[in-house]
């Protein structure tokens, strides 16, 4: 079974990859004047499967730590940059969607923007960390 968790979990963690490149990708998606509705279609979608894919991350990731025996504080460090990362990406839907629609004007595609950035920026970092802390089991 761990094995099986290991596998689901490792495949997971290739696919939240995405939100390493996520804040990139919206800085260019806003500067072109191309078609937004298209990019930022597959930018929600890919949020949404990330969502998803989240939570694979998390039950697997829990059930390995179970069996792992790592320390309180490496368990509560990794689930609360996992639950960061879970915020990031629903605070990270409403604007998405909302820059797919075309339904703003340029000041609130402004604001829309720099939320996007900002939450992705923190999730990329979160991500960062999490691979980090995965690599050094034995840092707490």
């Amino acid at each position: 079974m761990y094995q099986a968790s290991y596998f689901i979990h490792l495949i997971s963690a290739i696919v939240t990859l995405f939100y390493l490149a996520l804040p990139f990708l919206v800085t260019s998606s806003l500067r072109s004047d191309g078609n937004r509705n298209g990019t930022f279609g597959m930018l929600t979608t890919g949020n949404r499967i990330g969502q998803y894919v989240l939570i694979l991350v998390f039950l697997s990731g829990g059930y390995m730590s179970s069996k792992a025996g790592v320390s309180i504080p490496w368990t509560i460090a990794a689930t609360v940059l996992v639950l960061v990362m879970f915020a990031m990406t629903g605070m990270m839907s409403k604007p998405l969607k909302s820059v797919r629609n075309g339904s703003l004007d340029t000041s609130a595609l402004g604001q829309a923007g720099a939320k996007l950035r900002r939450f992705g920026w923190i999730n990329a970092v979160a991500l960062i960390a999490l691979v980090v802390l995965m690599l050094n089991p034995t840092l707490f």
